[in-house]
Parts: structure tokens; C-alpha cells; sequence
């Protein structure tokens, strides 16, 4: 199904400081897998001809849990021919829709070829510093994945499709105020009133009963809606920090003040989390959605299991999962939605 169906949306400004652990949290975080995968190359490094990890990799962690973006940082890996001191500087993103985080090589750098490589993930410690944590506090744990490991690079670069292009704001308010599910009669502005509904009223797609619009105040029937209404605009259902109406970038709880659409930051826009709580959204045509990483998906599935879901509920993302019950997006339009959030959430060719 198309985007259109997003309906009744819940809904930067200081940082608050290093977060905290939560005592209260839910079960720990595990890598359950990484790329490259520990000893990789490491069985052939004698050998003259030996592969290894390409020069030019990518370093990829796959996690069950949803993270603390704040923690998805350089400072919770480590990488390393020698010792910790030289360790190799990289850029990490954050993909929320999967729980992969990939570090890239600093300005398209390249390892050392035929060398031994140490990998570390930092373990937070309980002063709240540098290490992996789930978005509730929850620390990162050892499971079948260890949290340091070897890989012997190779000789070469590998050859590596170009990155996919940024989706443009025409694409992205297409997807949002479509008609195919309903949604242009939720999220839009309609002083007269839509459907033989009442002055700033409309039906809802899911009931047909007819509703105050624009829903939750967010407006995404146009470029001028989405930026007065979304852009760095906090989510109704976050306003319980100090300022309510002012955005965080690292609040010391997640969730708090989250802002719908956060430009660049697709990992603290509330809009994702509604959407990553319906797993209708992980479905490609008729069939179960695939990674686009490289890193193994060890479970088969890209959703978050039920009891994270609800875990995402409990902490910050309140009422429904989004769309409206009985309608879907598809997961082309999750990642196309993150896509151009990362991008900045551009609207200037819009206006």
C-alpha cells in the first residue's frame, strides 16, 4: 500500500547533557551480527593470495533493540591494527528502519592491506559515558556475537554500487497527501470542510466519522503544512520535558521533546517511530521486505519483534502505530521517508 494511508500522526533545540542509564529498562542489547564477521580473513592471512576484508569495507552491527541515537556514535566502536591509542577514525549512520549502524572509512579512507584488525564495541558504563545502549536505558551485553574480534584485510578495494539518491520533496509530499488510502482527508487543512463534514472537518479514513482537521495539528497536504506543522515541531505526546515546545537534540531520557521531523536526523523524528511500531510497514509487494545491508539478518525478519514494539509504546510512542488501523505503507516508502529526512528533509524545490 502506499504512504497515503499515514493517518493521525502524534505528534532542535539544547542539548540536555550525557545521557543516563535507566534502571528500569527492558532486556539488554545484543549485536546479532556484524560485517565483517569476527575472524573474517583471519584463516587465509598466511597465505600470499589471501582475500580478506576488502581495503575500502564498510564496518556494519546489527542489533535487536532500537538504539539510543545518541549512543550511535564513533566513540562506542573501536578499530584498531596495533592498539586502542591509533585507532582508526569512522563516520557512523544510523539506520533506524533495520537497527543497523554502518560505519564508513573517515573521506573515503582505506585500511592497511594484509593486517590484522581488532574491532571493539564500548561497553556503556554506569556514568552514563561512550557505548552502545537500547533506546530505554538498557545496556549492550555479549551474546552469540562477541563485542571484540579480529579481521584480516586483503590487497584490494571491492567495487560497490553507488549510494541510492535523496528522494525529492515532490516525492515525498506525493507520498504524503495522496489519495490511494486516505490520508489527504486526515493530515490537511480544509477550512470548508471535506466529505459533507462540518467546517475544519473531515472523515476519517478509518471510520469515515467526521474529525477535526488537521489531525494532531499536523499539516502534510503541502510543502508550507509539512514545514510550519512538522518540521522541528515537537510531537504532541513528548511534551514533558522543561520546554515543551522546544526540540531536544539529546535529551537524557529518548523520547522527550522529540520533534516529528528532525532534518538529518531520521533516528530522532517521531514520525519514524510511529511508523516503525506498524509491521505492515515492513512488507514489499506480497512478500516480507529484504535488508539492503550487508550485515547478516540472522532472525530472516526487519521488524522489530512484538514485545520491542510495545517496549517503543511504553517509553514514548504513544496511541496507535501509524498508519491508520488497516492500512500500510510499504517498505520502499519507510526507507524513502527516512532517506530524505537524512538528506535534510529538503522542501525548498517545493515552495
Amino acid at each position: 500500500m502506499s504512504i497515503t494511508a499515514l493517518a493521525s500522526f502524534a505528534l532542535l533545540g539544547c542539548d540536555q547533557g550525557e545521557p543516563t542509564l535507566d534502571k528500569n529498562h527492558g532486556p539488554p542489547l545484543h549485536v546479532v551480527a556484524t560485517y565483517p564477521t569476527p575472524g573474517q580473513g583471519t584463516d587465509c592471512q598466511s597465505a600470499p593470495d589471501c582475500e580478506g576484508v576488502p581495503l575500502n569495507t564498510d564496518i556494519e552491527l546489527r542489533f535487536d533493540r532500537f538504539l539510543d541515537p545518541s549512543t550511535a556514535i564513533r566513540q562506542s566502536v573501536l578499530l584498531y591494527s596495533t592498539t586502542p591509542d591509533g585507532a582508526v577514525f569512522l563516520e557512523p549512520e544510523y539506520d533506524v528502519v533495520e537497527r543497523v549502524v554502518r560505519y564508513r572509512l573517515f573521506e573515503d579512507g582505506r585500511l592497511e592491506p594484509s593486517t590484522l584488525y581488532t574491532f571493539e564495541l564500548v561497553v556503556a558504563s554506569e556514568d552514563g559515558a561512550n557505548g552502545f545502549r537500547a533506546f530505554d536505558g538498557a545496556p549492550l551485553e555479549a551474546s552469540g556475537v562477541p563485542l571484540k574480534f579480529n579481521f584480516f584485510t586483503g590487497t584490494a578495494d571491492e567495487s560497490r554500487p553507488a549510494e541510492p539518491s535523496v528522494p525529492s520533496c515532490q516525492e515525498i509530499l506525493n507520498l504524503f497527501r495522496g489519495d490511494r488510502a486516505g490520508c489527504g482527508n486526515c493530515h490537511v487543512s480544509s477550512p470548508e470542510g471535506r466529505g459533507g463534514c462540518a467546517a475544519e472537518e473531515a472523515p476519517d479514513p478509518s471510520t469515515g466519522e467526521c474529525v477535526g482537521v488537521p489531525r494532531q495539528g499536523l499539516d502534510l497536504s503541502s510543502s508550507s503544512g509539512v514545514e510550519r506543522t512538522a518540521l522541528n515541531q515537537v510531537a504532541h505526546q513528548t511534551e514533558i520535558g522543561p520546554r515543551a515546545d522546544s526540540p531536544l537534540e539529546n535529551p537524557k531520557r529518548v523520547g522527550v521533546q522529540m520533534p516529528i521531523i528532525d532534518p538529518a536526523r531520521p533516528e530522532n523524528s517521531y514520525m519514524m517511530y510511529k511508523l516503525l511500531r506498524n509491521e505492515s510497514n515492513f512488507i514489499q509487494g506480497a512478500a516480507p521486505g529484504a535488508s539492503v545491508h550487508r550485515v547478516a539478518l540472522p532472525s530472516g525478519k526487519l521488524v522489530a519483534d512484538a514485545a520491542e514494539r510495545e517496549r517503543l509504546r511504553e517509553w514514548f510512542v504513544r496511541l496507535d502505530a501509524m498508519p491508520a488501523q488497516g492500512f500500510s505503507l510499504e517498505l520502499s516508502e519507510l526507507r524513502a521517508i527516512q532517506a530524505w529526512i537524512r538528506g535534510g528533509a529538503d522542501l525548498g524545490a517545493c515552495k
